[in-house]
């Protein structure tokens, strides 16, 4: 039995998409989370696909993280609320199907 880990339940659809047409997605983590997945690791996704950690990035700044352009000012404003406002990294973690 794998550790599970989360999603918001409203990005299931979009995350399994990503991962069936390129085989690999991406997520951030902030706060409590910074730290909890590591590189080679798997994981229990709430749908139940068992997903591998292929990468984990750390940031201090949200404008460094990848596809910054693409991120919508609220994605951009939860970031900064939990990291870079309170002086703590973040994480950009690409994933894949197992």
């Amino acid at each position: 039995m794998f550790e599970k880990i989360s999603f918001p339940e409203h990005e299931y659809e979009s995350i399994q998409n990503y991962l069936n047409k390129l085989g690999y997605c991406y997520t951030t983590r902030v706060y409590k989370e910074v730290g909890k997945y590591k590189v080679g690791g798997f994981y229990t996704a709430p749908w139940g696909d068992v997903l591998k950690i292929d990468e984990v990035k750390t940031y201090r700044k949200v404008s460094e993280r990848p596809f910054y352009d693409e991120m919508s000012n609220d994605e951009k404003a939860e970031i900064r609320r939990y990291s870079e406002n309170i002086g703590l990294p973040y994480e950009f973690i690409k994933f894949s199907k197992a």
